[in-house]
């Protein structure tokens, strides 16, 4: 079989003593071969970094050890009403098991962390919680782990909207049809014979449990959830979110929340897929000390899968 003449020639240059025949010049890799070389690279490097991590961490984990001398300071200092928080958050689960006896489940579902004085902080390798705030009155180390107690003013609750829910009055307004629907109780909830209602229970909002009034919206009409004798303070904060991470997945609709004070709109919000536990604050300096009727209104254009939960205080 002939070769080439371009084969020839190119293996004439390589061989020959010819100086007059010049040499082919060596290939450079293309961009390409260059980039898919660099990412084997890279590869390579973060398995090596992957696989030292895991022969690592081990040893930098908490022990039992750790955990239960950590347990023992905090079960001698723990005061009722105290907070104990975990960070990273994923550490959570484990720091249950050695303390859930001092976290109580409407300390574990709050709102947020302003009513919490005294605030334990346990951390992994120097992790901290947003919730820890203030002056660190404490700080010792357990191997790995690291528990401090952080002190400062706590916000005094004239009215928890979330404890006096059953004071609640819950209507159903159609504006189609002008129609004022009263949604009376019945067991544990109040209904709508036309459909909806509120009820009080555990939801989960943002990866969190949170202790909540549920409130599913309803097509073409607006639910009011009013309170007509709120003892106001200087702030009144309000918290809302969707429940139910498949409910999320699934659903695409906003709800809308509207806060009223004496019949007089004073906040709205948007309520959507990514807004987590969205708080509002409403600052009610004067009307500190008053009592005041508060309704929070609940409506959405598309209800389909949008569980409304929300909780709220009044605080000085």
């Amino acid at each position: 079989m002939r070769r080439p003449a371009a084969n020839c020639v190119r293996l004439r240059a390589l061989v020959t003593t010819d100086p007059t025949v010049a040499p082919e010049a060596p290939r450079v890799p293309s961009s390409g071969a260059r980039l898919g070389l660099a990412a084997a690279a890279g590869l390579a490097a973060l398995a090596i970094l992957e696989t030292a991590q895991a022969l690592v961490a081990p040893s930098r984990a908490p022990t039992p050890a750790d955990w239960a001398a950590l347990a023992g300071e905090v079960h001698r200092g723990f005061r009722a009403g105290d907070l104990i928080v975990a960070a990273p958050a994923w550490a959570d689960p484990v720091m249950r098991q050695y303390l859930g006896d001092v976290l109580t489940i409407p300390a574990a579902a709050r709102m947020d962390d302003a009513r919490y004085g005294r605030v334990w902080e346990v951390g992994e390798h120097g992790a901290h919680a947003a919730e820890a705030r203030g002056t660190a009155t404490l700080t010792r180390h357990f191997g790995a782990l690291t528990l401090r107690l952080l002190e400062r003013p706590a916000a005094s609750v004239t009215y928890d909207f979330l404890e006096r829910w059953t004071d609640a009055r819950v209507t159903r307004w159609t504006p189609a049809t002008q129609r004022l629907e009263a949604c009376p109780w019945q067991g544990d909830r109040f209904v709508c014979p036309s459909g909806g209602g509120a009820h009080r229970e555990l939801v989960e909002v943002d990866t969190r449990i949170r202790r909540a009034v549920m409130v599913p919206p309803v097509a073409g009409s607006i639910l009011a959830v009013e309170f007509p004798a709120a003892l106001l303070g200087r702030e009144m904060v309000l918290a809302a979110g969707l429940h139910d991470v498949w409910a999320r997945k699934l659903g695409r609709g906003t709800v809308n929340v509207e806060v009223w004070l004496d019949g007089q709109p004073v906040r709205s919000v948007t309520i959507g897929n990514r807004s987590g536990w969205l708080p509002v604050h409403i600052d009610t300096t004067a009307r500190d000390g008053q009592t005041a009727s508060v309704r929070v209104q609940i409506s959405a254009p598309d209800p389909t899968l949008r569980y409304l939960a929300f909780a709220a205080e009044a605080r000085r």
